[in-house]
């Protein structure tokens, strides 16, 4: 399969994509989790169809539907702690953690290069646990729409040619902490969890969307790194922001990652941080960072909303400068 084949892609828009994934079949005893954030009480395998969707206002960004919550964290747990867990950041881990120590394995939205997911399926292979039934399954749902090639070694390839400037590839890392943060756009992947609660479904959808501007668009991600790097932003206010993420167990030692979480939930956190968040945790012992955050949020909002165009939404559900 060749460039020929991608129209086979269907496309949607995020409000129908949201409502597919609202309506779809649901784990057993799911009642609704917190934001961003899956059930762990099973870890069945799902045999369930994985369904590819291409976002009609942002061609590389692909969709991704599975039927469950479980389908989804087996899919997507492992590769997810392979981009960005701190103890597990370029490893294969054996199996998903549960509970606190669950961390990114755990949030109902994820996100990836495609070229990444092909890279962690590759490396998979080659453990002791094998792939998943589940992560193949992703990545034999992309080689049929004509995203992924199956190599005569049995590998996966992305068929899209592009210069990658970031990320894993097989050979490695490239975090890219120089002075330039050239990224080369690139076709990538966003999943949320099937949930009754439509607001959680678009809510996790919108932070999600804006990490495939990170990964799609030629200059979201450039003017993100700008923006963190310059004046705008205090000594004191980067390091609020990687105990933040440390404390939600993301590895802060990645650039990448931390820039690209950075415009991620400055764009849309609403529960965490902000106004609703001071309102409700103003005697709470982390109130001192959930201010410090929220003027980030604020100071953020400002300067976005002259430089990302057209931004995503999803339902009534806005970005926080908009």
């Amino acid at each position: 399969m060749g460039r020929d084949a991608l129209v086979l892609v269907p496309e949607l828009d995020l409000d129908a994509y949201a409502a597919r994934m609202a309506q779809s079949k649901l784990s057993r005893g799911h009642t609704g989790a917190k934001s961003r954030s899956e059930p762990s009480s099973s870890t069945k395998s799902s045999s369930s169809p994985i369904e590819v969707f291409r976002w009609r206002k942002e061609p590389k960004v692909l969709l991704i539907a599975f039927a469950d919550a479980v389908a989804q964290r087996r899919a997507l747990g492992r590769l997810s702690m392979f981009m960005e867990d701190p103890d597990f950041r370029g490893t294969v881990a054996e199996t998903l953690p549960s509970g606190v120590r669950g961390g990114v394995a755990n949030y109902s939205g994820h996100n990836a290069r495609v070229r990444e997911t092909c890279a962690f399926v590759n490396e998979a292979a080659k453990s002791a646990t094998g792939a998943w039934t589940e992560e193949r399954a992703l990545v034999e749902a992309l080689v049929k729409v004509g995203i992924v090639r199956r190599e005569k070694t049995g590998e996966f390839t992305v068929v899209e040619d592009s210069k990658w400037t970031r990320g894993w590839d097989g050979g490695g890392w490239n975090d890219a902490d120089a002075e330039e943060e050239n990224v080369v756009p690139e076709t990538c992947l966003i999943a949320v969890c099937a949930s009754e609660n439509a607001s959680e479904v678009q809510d996790a959808l919108l932070h999600e969307a804006m990490h495939g501007l990170w990964y799609a668009r030629e200059d979201h991600a450039r003017w993100c790194y700008d923006y963190y790097r310059s004046d705008a932003l205090t000594e004191d206010e980067r390091a609020t922001w990687v105990d933040f993420l440390r404390e939600l167990r993301y590895d802060v030692t990645s650039f990448e990652v931390v820039v690209n979480e950075f415009q991620a939930y400055m764009a849309t956190e609403r529960v965490l941080f902000g106004p609703d968040a001071q309102a409700r945790g103003s005697k709470r012992s982390n109130a001192s960072a959930v201010d410090a955050l929220t003027e980030m949020q604020k100071k953020f909002a400002r300067a976005a909303s002259e430089h990302v165009s057209d931004p995503p939404r999803c339902g009534t559900l806005r970005v926080v400068w908009e």
